[in-house]
């Protein structure tokens, strides 16, 4: 590494190809050797998601004439001389990306380092591989006002093995829910379902996504504390403002950099939420590099500000503004958002898509949050027409809450028709299998100009597939993105009919008040869960003062954190919905 430059290394390629993100990442970390943690972070951040900006550019998708194309190629120069598709993004204009972003938010990148083996490894390997992990703060609460803001960069080591265990590797574990929650639901081995109930398989299940979350949770440490967003409430926010000026005199008095500062800050902010191991982590970790005294003052100092300033219990539910989480294909399987549930959180493959979709719909982003009247709703119910119970109680449930949606029924839409719901409605809502990019052409979808929010309850309706060797890995959420559409609602993986169906109801039924007059007053979470299995429409009888851990919200992203505690519902289903674009808010319910 010592005789690499990454100002040195030959222009990375131009082709569309997966290699791209692995050239940025080896001047990401030949850059960080040399001690350039700006350009660690440029290169970084450009190699998530390099070669689909090209493929999902407007430049790369122009269509020429064919005659003269094919004349190019016969002639050998049809890439000669032409530039790059994407414009090159420099440092200063990355820290202007950031600074257009709305103050409300807390952007954070997640992306593995780059290893030597990666062009040996298929994508599978690549998932598995035990790999550094840096966390990028963009945007957060600034504890130093005043001082210009940097994007601040943690390194963190891979999390560490457990022998033992059945995944002794972090990144197996992970990487390997997706699988474990199919068999779970189906197993294809008689022999293992004649000795295995599927109760049994489904609470291994349960087990196992459990222990990645806390595994997850335990290798963050004090940063775990970086996922808190902003404070919504006054109350937090003065709390916030003594935590910083405390921190601040102490930094001060103890010559400790802007840098180190802000880091302590931001973990402070919560400290009920940090046990003493963990404040001490924080205090002798890398990034400070504070002699042995002033770990041991700061560490008191924290402590003492934990007993002071959090005596009161905090509510379980985040009162906070959203967190924007970038993350690396090879890390997008892992539920971050339950690292805190009730957090309000959305997900983006790279830092361009996250722009690009900023810019495109900033006119309609008031406060952090993209807003619209969710009044023409588009519902597609069994396309397929395979998934029969599902489509009956479905279609309960829309008559009778939602009278006046407009509702297609176990027939697939025509892509003019399902081109024109994208493009005219208000919020689309698919149920069936898939994503329903199988009824519009990839490229055709890129040629939209979508504004609706889209609700995709489909088996691994956003999860990334590999295409292959040298490619990225790709996914039908991003057709959906790179059409503008501003927020997609999608599953990680596998689901299950009757308790996605629940989920959509809880999620939708108090994001979109009912406009049947019959429930003005009514929540969709007192519905009776075993009656409606049996195909019967009727609601727990609850008291006034009974409280519903799921209420009817504007806020989209808040509700699914509401959603994130719902017990009644397993583990596998209220963590696999995932928010891919811009919190949403709905008018219509404020």
């Amino acid at each position: 590494m010592d005789e690499l430059s990454a100002d040195k290394l030959s222009a990375p390629s131009t082709e569309n190809t997966g290699l791209l993100g692995w050239e940025y990442k080896l001047r990401a970390t030949v850059a960080l050797d040399e001690g350039n943690t700006r350009n660690a972070i440029l290169y970084q951040t450009k190699s998530l998601g390099a070669s689909k900006q090209q493929k999902y550019s407007q430049a790369s998708r122009q269509c020429g004439d064919l005659e003269d194309l094919i004349r190019k190629v016969i002639k050998g120069g049809a890439n000669k001389g032409q530039p790059p598709s994407t414009t090159p993004i420099d440092y200063d204009d990355l820290c202007k990306r950031c600074n257009e972003l709305p103050n409300e938010w807390t952007v954070i990148q997640i992306a593995k380092e780059y290893t030597p083996l990666a062009t040996t490894m298929v994508h599978e390997e690549l998932l598995r591989e035990s790999t550094p992990i840096w966390l990028t703060v963009f945007r957060c609460s600034d504890p130093c006002e005043g001082a210009p803001f940097e994007p601040i960069l943690i390194p963190l080591d891979a999390p560490a093995s457990r022998p033992g265990a059945k995944y002794p590797n972090y990144f197996e574990h992970i990487t390997s829910i997706p699988a474990e929650v199919r068999n779970g639901i189906v197993s294809t081995n008689e022999s293992a379902a004649a000795s295995e109930t599927l109760a049994d398989r489904l609470e291994a299940v349960e087990q196992q996504i459990s222990s990645a979350v806390q595994r997850t949770i335990e290798w963050l440490g004090p940063w775990a504390n970086l996922f808190v967003g902003k404070f919504r409430s006054p109350k937090d926010q003065k709390l916030e403002s003594e935590i910083y000026n405390a921190i601040e005199e102490f930094c001060v008095h103890n010559r400790i950099s802007r840098s180190g500062q802000r880091l302590v800050s931001l973990v402070a902010r919560r400290l009920d939420l940090l046990d003493e191991y963990q404040l001490f982590e924080l205090c002798a970790c890398e990034q400070l590099d504070l002699e042995d005294a002033k770990v041991d003052a700061l560490y008191t100092l924290l402590v003492s500000l934990k007993r002071t300033k959090f005596r009161e219990a905090k509510d379980e539910r985040l009162n906070c503004y959203p967190v924007v989480l970038i993350v690396d294909e090879l890390l997008d399987v892992m539920p971050w958002e339950m690292v805190h549930p009730t957090a309000e959180v959305c997900r983006f493959a790279s830092l361009s898509t996250l722009s690009e979709l900023y810019r495109a719909h900033a006119k309609r982003i008031r406060n952090g949050y993209f807003t619209l009247a969710a009044k023409k709703c588009f519902t597609i119910i069994n396309p397929d027409k395979n998934l029969d119970k599902m489509s009956a109680r479905l279609q309960m449930y829309y008559k009778e809450w939602y009278p006046d949606f407009e509702l297609l029924i176990d027939q697939p839409p025509k892509e003019s028709e399902f081109g024109d719901v994208l493009n005219t409605s208000d919020v689309l809502i698919y149920n069936g299998h898939g994503s329903g990019l199988q009824f519009m052409n990839g490229e055709t979808m890129l040629q939209r100009d979508i504004n609706c929010v889209t609700f995709l309850f489909g088996c691994d309706s956003v999860r990334l597939y590999s295409n292959g060797l040298f490619t990225e890995m790709t996914g039908t959420h991003m057709y959906y993105n790179a059409a503008h559409c501003p927020t997609v609602i999608g599953a990680l993986w596998v689901l299950t009919d009757l308790f996605t169906d629940i989920y959509s109801m809880l999620l939708v039924g108090n994001w979109i008040p009912s406009t049947n007059p019959a429930y003005a007053k009514q929540n969709i979470a007192s519905l009776d869960t075993v009656a409606f299995k049996a195909g019967k429409w009727q609601f727990n009888k609850q008291s006034s003062s009974a409280k519903l851990s799921v209420r009817k919200h504007s806020n989209l992203l808040r509700l699914m954190g509401d959603c994130r505690l719902f017990y009644q519902l397993p583990q596998r289903i209220r963590c696999a919905l995932v928010c891919r674009g811009l919190p949403a808010i709905n008018e219509a319910c404020i």
